[in-house]
């Protein structure tokens, strides 16, 4: 299982300083990315780019989308966050169980 992150922005230079806090060093990438996607093929490490971007998004005006495998693609927002993060773990953990 995998899970895809992407990040929208329409400011120029948002998804640059957002991930620069994010992983607390410098960025390699343009100021007018307007569009980050990045896989995750550890599903539980996408939760903290997820709820980080989310709550901050008082500070940066960036839309967060999410996609399991294949699956559909979900905004995420303040109102489903909490949802999202435990149906992640939720098919984490019986994706964990069935490969035992």
């Amino acid at each position: 299982m995998h899970i895809t992150v992407s990040l929208l922005a329409r400011k120029t230079g948002e998804i640059k300083d957002f991930l620069q806090r994010f992983y607390q060093r410098d960025v390699k990438m343009d100021r007018d990315v307007q569009q980050w996607i990045y896989v995750y093929n550890k599903p539980l490490e996408a939760i903290d780019v997820i709820t980080t971007a989310i709550d901050n998004n008082d500070k940066h005006e960036m839309v967060v989308f999410v996609q399991v495998d294949e699956g559909d693609i979900h905004a995420v927002t303040c109102e489903n966050c909490n949802d999202i993060v435990k149906a992640i773990f939720y098919l984490y953990h019986n994706e964990t169980q069935v490969a035992t």
